[in-house]
């Protein structure tokens, strides 16, 4: 072969010419169909075998991996809504429980324990629960004796003598405060604010649109909440009440009408949804303009089903499931375990802000200054060294301070972070008598050396869990004893509503056999504006 000289043009490639369609191979084969007959055919049978496998697919997840369940009530309020026209539709993993054993706290789907129930001889069974799915929290494990007392829940294991208070993480207590005061000072006066808050020294200043100022100089200043409620069938009488209620949780918007009487004589009389949302308790007519703020109490019954009267001038759906408030009144008690939010400024490094939360004759108090230190104080004793932290805090800027005290324990939390500055336990109570309910509680707001500017305020408060004998009145739950207690067996969980009351739930029918378990509730996937993961 001839070496290619520097300077000659490269040889061309010489391409085939391209077969014929509809020539045949030199081994004589038959021409192929054409080529849109054949795609038509194929594409057909690819699209059954994809639907088919996609079928199997989906029947397979469902059946061994994952599930999509309904919540048609409200008894997981407020983390579930439910509603009997549709609520959160939830995804459980059927997966979890083969790995794992269920824990505490977590939300769980399993079968209703028709057959145990039966043999509880549970007076209001019925064969319409039988196979049905039901969705609560996993409050009991099991081999351990459950307590349930003043709203909280007590274990001792088989192998312990004392009970011990359990105290939820705060990832799933975020998930169940209840609200009862929310304020942000943009349409409301000094004096309305009065109704719900006594203010003792200092000057307090609130101008249209808020913020509200609390002027602490040399003397302090001091705001405590206090609820007030209609007395009697008297609207204009108002009695005072310390502390914060157990209240009923309104699952549906309530239609109220304006009571306001206008400048001819004539009533107001508007119809408007007043209760928004869930625990709403304040409204402004839309027509009038007015505050009604009559009802800024709703007390909780045990029994429903008692008449309700329509009094203070409203309609009759005023009182939660034709409950009456007078007679609801007798009932009334308190909900130690309660939380304070609040955006605050504070105006320079030698002033302070003290949130005090009450329970019975004791309190606990969190104290937030303005050189960035934070202290924790258990009636009113200086704190020891592990209640003293470096906090987040610039004199000038607004911060969040979330201060709450549940199960026995404070968490104090600044701008939102994650983690607590203080997560202590603060009262290491025994196991309370049976029938023993809180008489106080409540919260306050101390300003001391400057001004503390107080853009927004919110008041929740923790679920109270019912034993049925707290009082001599009232529901009785078949399945929990005189003293409030439940034994779970090595092989059941005890599982629990968290609207407590209104749940129906192993407090009537017992404890639930593990087998009956389907998994742990993983996550809110519709509605669209619900999608969350469930804690």
């Amino acid at each position: 072969m001839a070496k290619k000289k520097r300077g000659d043009k490269p040889v061309p490639v010489r391409e085939t010419a391209p077969v014929a369609a509809d020539d045949t191979t030199k081994a004589g084969t038959a021409k192929t169909d054409a080529p849109g007959k054949k795609s038509l055919w194929k594409s057909g049978a690819d699209l059954v075998v994809l639907l088919a496998g996609a079928v199997l697919v989906a029947l397979a997840i469902k059946a061994y991996a994952f599930d999509v369940y309904l919540i048609p009530t409200g008894s997981m309020e407020t983390v579930l809504h439910g509603r009997p026209d549709g609520g959160d539709r939830i995804l459980c993993s059927k997966l979890s429980y083969r790995y794992r054993a269920p824990e505490r706290w977590e939300i769980a789907v399993f079968e209703f324990p028709y057959e145990s129930a039966r043999r509880n001889d549970f007076y209001n069974i019925s064969a319409q629960y039988e196979g049905q799915n039901f969705v609560k929290r996993i409050v009991g494990l099991p081999g351990e004796t459950l307590a349930i007392a003043r709203g909280d829940i007590w274990t001792r294991p088989e192998s312990e003598r004392e009970y011990r208070r359990i105290v939820k993480p705060d990832a799933v207590q975020r998930g169940l405060w209840q609200k009862v005061y929310k304020e942000d000072f943009a349409d409301i006066a000094l004096p309305e604010l009065e109704m719900f808050w006594k203010v003792i020294g200092g000057e307090t200043v609130l101008r249209a649109g808020g913020p509200l100022v609390l002027r602490a100089g040399d003397e302090s200043v001091r705001m405590d909440y206090r609820p007030v409620v209609p007395a009697g069938e008297r609207r204009d009488v108002m009695v005072e009440l310390p502390g914060i209620p157990d209240r009923y949780v309104l699952e549906q918007p309530v239609q109220f009408r304006c009571p306001n009487v206008l400048s001819d004589g004539q009533p107001c009389g508007h119809v408007y949804v007043r209760a928004v949302d869930t625990h709403n308790i304040v409204g402004r007519c839309p027509r009038c303009g007015v505050l009604n703020n009559e009802t800024a109490v709703i007390f909780y019954h045990r029994r429903n089903g008692l008449p309700g009267t329509g009094r203070y001038g409203v309609s009759p759906t005023y009182a939660p499931q034709g409950e009456d408030v007078g007679a609801r009144q007798a009932d009334y008690h308190f909900v130690p375990d309660l939380r304070v939010v609040s955006d605050v400024t504070l105006e320079n490094a030698s002033t302070s802000i003290a949130f005090t939360i009450r329970d019975e004759s004791r309190y606990v108090q969190a104290f937030v200054t303005g050189d960035g230190r934070a202290e924790l104080r258990i009636n009113g004793a200086p704190a020891e060294a592990t209640h003293r932290s470096l906090a987040p805090v610039t004199p000038g800027r607004r911060h969040r301070v979330e201060f709450y005290v549940v199960d026995g324990s404070a968490r104090l939390f600044i701008d939102s972070q994650t983690t607590p500055i203080f997560d202590e336990p603060v009262w290491n109570d025994r196991r309370p008598a049976p029938r023993s309910l809180p008489r106080a509680s409540g919260v306050s707001l101390l300003a001391a050396g400057g001004d503390v500017r107080i853009d927004s305020i919110v008041l929740d408060r923790d679920i109270f869990y019912y034993s049925g004998w707290e009082q001599d009145r009232g529901e009785r739950f078949p399945q929990v004893g005189p003293s409030g207690e439940v034994f779970v067996s090595q092989n059941a969980f005890f599982p629990m509503g968290d609207h407590t009351v209104s749940s129906f739930d192993a407090r009537s029918w017992g404890p639930v056999d593990l087998g009956l378990l389907r998994g742990p509730a993983l996550a809110v996937w519709w509605p669209p504006e619900r999608i969350q993961r469930i804690h």
